[in-house]
């Protein structure tokens, strides 16, 4: 119950920080669409090509196509997340961003996003390569990889954009930040989606009374809470980049970010076992 009570005020804290910057929405809105665009243009060109006609599961052309579709759609999502972040940290540090200040950092970092796209790219393909190549039990062990590895990266962004280490260094700083986190802070992330989740399992309500008046209504209710939906998997981006920047300046300045509470941001960077060592430090 703890847990569920501090991933609750970690979510409503997120969002009334939000609340302040409302632009930052525009990211995450921009993310999806271009990444969309760029995912039917990819389609078309490969049936106008046919390209696709020609493939199978363990043809090399498969792999490669899935490695140039990986790349834009990492490098697209790390642009706005980069905006994202950048824009969260000046508002977390008591400054007021704007959308400028978002691209401009995106763009100031369009080499390391670059670079970091293509190492998930890159990852992305071999986890495929071997779970295509994987019996039932490899298949779970490769998912449980590909999960490891996106743990390990929780912070790549931020210590990329803000600590302008090497991609090694970003990947082995990032470890160690969620090494100094691990459980607690997952779970309190975790608690934003949990959130989300549960406000988009409520919009199914509109569609099911609608349908108690004529199935027309019905179908009109479902389009309005698939756009509902829509937003708020933008809020989701949002609020997740937030809650993750404000972990990380916590983490490496020591100090409770403005808009959130000392008590819940704290007790997500003590690690349970050392949790008794960090209290002592900081008295």
């Amino acid at each position: 119950m703890s847990t569920i009570r501090r991933s609750y005020a970690i979510f409503k804290e997120s969002l009334q920080v939000l609340a302040k910057d409302k632009e930052i929405l525009l990211f995450p809105l921009l993310s999806g669409i271009v990444t969309m665009v760029a995912f039917l243009s990819i389609v078309s060109a490969g049936v106008a090509s046919g390209v696709f006609e020609h493939f199978d599961k363990h043809d090399p052309l498969n792999y490669a196509v899935a490695f140039v579709w990986y790349f834009i759609s990492w490098f697209i999502v790390l642009f706005f997340n980069v905006a994202v972040i950048h824009c969260a940290a000046i508002r977390l540090r008591g400054g007021d961003p704007t959308v400028a200040d978002g691209f401009r950092a995106s763009m100031q970092h369009i080499g390391r996003i670059a670079a970091w796209a293509l190492v998930s790219a890159t990852v992305g393909v071999i986890l495929r390569f071997l779970a295509d190549r994987a019996s039932f039990i490899g298949k779970i062990i490769v998912g449980l990889l590909g999960a490891a590895w996106s743990i390990a990266t929780y912070f790549i962004v931020p210590v990329m954009i803000f600590e302008k280490r090497t991609l090694r260094d970003s990947v082995a700083q990032s470890t160690q930040l969620i090494a100094k986190t691990w459980g607690e802070s997952l779970i309190a992330a975790g608690g934003i989606g949990a959130f989300i989740m549960l406000l988009a399992v409520g919009g199914l309500i509109v569609p099911m009374v609608a349908l108690l008046i004529n199935p027309m209504a019905a179908l009109i209710a479902l389009g309005v809470v698939v756009v509902y939906w829509l937003a708020l998997s933008i809020m989701s981006a949002a609020l997740t980049g937030i809650f993750r920047t404000a972990l990380y300046l916590y983490a490496t300045e020591g100090r409770t970010p403005a808009g959130f509470s000392p008590e819940y941001v704290q007790n997500a960077f003590v690690a349970k076992k050392s949790r008794g060592l960090f209290a002592a430090s900081r008295a």
